[in-house]
């Protein structure tokens, strides 16, 4: 946890220190150029708003990896793109009293700052960078195994030249004779590790072994242990397809968590923060909507104004969800009778023309006005604004294996399959565009996906 922690401040500190930097080179260009003090203020409060968002959108991870000087360059060129391009938006847009050739020079200087930043604290960086294996330069080391783990293992370190570390050798429990991978010779077998680290000199161990032979790795650690090398385990031994890894603790006692969802704490409070705000926002807006829609469902049958019924939130945690009623009052009973008429493949019922949707309920349904009320779901924390639509349990219980991934994220109120073409959209290609949105989730496409849900509930596309 102190590691975690330690990483976590080093992050925002070298992020403090960007902002600052930046705040000095557009102040002193923009003072030079004779500019007020109002506009200086306001172009870098936005522009640090900007670098804000696009930085929590993709921020690393705090356990960093290493990089070359050239990927480090080519990411400082994207960030003060992304920050120019903007910039320049607003001055358009808004009509800064700002020339284009000064706006080039203001941002020309802070790229050379930013550079200048890099190269200065590139060092410092992968120094103090805790879980780095290669702290150290020119490092000697040897791996363990010659399967494919330890070719994967031996490409990752000689792929990084910046690393510095040169690779000994290989050791294998079963291959014997001569043996080379990328010019690495095989240099014996694990029972010899005690005596050619005492006879060279040996800063790592990489266990990099094939499933069958991890119950030997035992050997291995202890001779480390007994030597006082250093021994890195490569925990490849558990399939983990679409799952990230990190380090964790369970009271002090070490574990290895996978998770098959993003778990970057800064990038989850963040989208926290933006549904609470959102649902406010919407419950605000819509308010005269959701009165007049009340009513009028309240005339038309005398029946009660909200459907709650019960859904499958994250994990399959159950959740009581709201929308206005759109059917008649004894819905329920009459769906066993039309079971037969059901359009949609899988264990989901809709059909186009339902009986038992009342005249309110077509226009609510066509509006997607009826999912209105689960503003309310997200303010209590049950949903979401973008995610996986809330199954009910019966359907959960029809799923197949593969298609309970959808359930390990936050439910919402619209996704993917609300722009594409809803009840048109098979259930199987249906689940498996949920699954694409978890594997490729990030703030910037809940943000697409929120602006073409607009138009997609405008048009009424695939609603019914």
């Amino acid at each position: 946890m102190r590691k975690y922690i330690y990483n976590i401040v080093l992050l925002l500190t070298g992020q403090i220190q960007i902002y600052l930097l930046m705040a000095l080179s557009f102040a002193a260009s923009f003072i030079y150029l004779g500019y007020s003090i109002e506009f200086i203020v306001k172009t870098i409060t936005i522009t640090a708003v900007v670098r804000l968002f696009f930085y929590l959108n993709s921020a690393p991870k705090p356990v960093m990896e290493i990089q070359s000087i050239r990927k480090k360059i080519k990411r400082v060129i994207e960030d003060e793109t992304r920050v120019g391009l903007t910039l320049a938006a607003f001055c358009l847009f808004a009509e800064w009293p700002v020339l284009g050739n000064d706006l080039l020079l203001v941002l020309s200087l802070n790229f050379i700052a930013q550079l200048g930043s890099l190269f200065i604290t590139n060092k410092i960086l992968s120094a103090l960078t805790a879980n780095n294996i290669f702290r150290k330069s020119n490092q000697q080391i040897i791996i363990i195994g010659t399967g494919k783990n330890a070719k994967q293992t031996a490409d990752a370190i000689l792929n990084a030249p910046e690393s510095k570390s040169v690779l000994t050798g290989f050791m294998d429990f079963h291959r014997t004779g001569f043996w080379r991978y990328r010019d690495i010779p095989m240099i014996g077998h694990p029972d010899e590790l005690s005596g050619i680290i005492a006879n060279s000199h040996i800063d790592l161990i990489i266990c990099a072994l094939e499933n069958e032979d991890i119950s030997s790795a035992q050997s291995v650690f202890a001779v480390a242990d007994k030597m006082g090398i250093p021994i890195c385990f490569m925990p490849n031994f558990l399939p983990a397809v679409n799952r990230k890894m990190k380090h964790a603790y369970i009271n002090s006692l070490p574990m290895m968590l996978y998770r098959a969802v993003e778990d970057n704490q800064i990038k989850l409070f963040t989208k926290s923060i933006i549904d609470k705000i959102g649902a406010v926002v919407g419950i605000i807006i819509f308010s005269p909507i959701m009165l007049l829609t009340a009513l009028a469902i309240k005339i038309e049958d005398r029946g009660p104004i909200f459907f709650n019924q019960i859904r499958s939130g994250i994990n399959g945690k159950q959740f009581h969800l709201f929308k206005f009623r759109t059917m008649c009052i004894n819905a329920e009973e009459k769906k066993a009778e039309l079971e037969k008429l059901n359009e949609m493949s899988g264990p989901v019922f809709k059909i186009t023309n339902d009986p038992r949707v009342t005249k309110v309920g077509h226009i609510l349904r066509k509006t997607s006005m009826d999912e209105l009320p689960q503003f309310f779901n997200v303010l209590l924390g049950d949903m979401s604004i973008v995610g996986p639509r809330p199954p009910l349990p019966k359907e959960v219980s029809q799923y197949e294996q593969w298609q309970h991934r959808r359930l390990s994220v936050k439910p919402g109120v619209t996704c993917t399959w609300q722009v594409s073409g809803r009840n048109n959209i098979d259930f199987d290609d249906w689940m498996k565009l949920d699954l694409e949105y978890i594997d490729q989730w990030s703030l910037w496409n809940d943000t697409k996906i929120i602006v073409k849900t607009i138009p997609a509930v405008m048009k009424g596309s695939g609603a019914s």
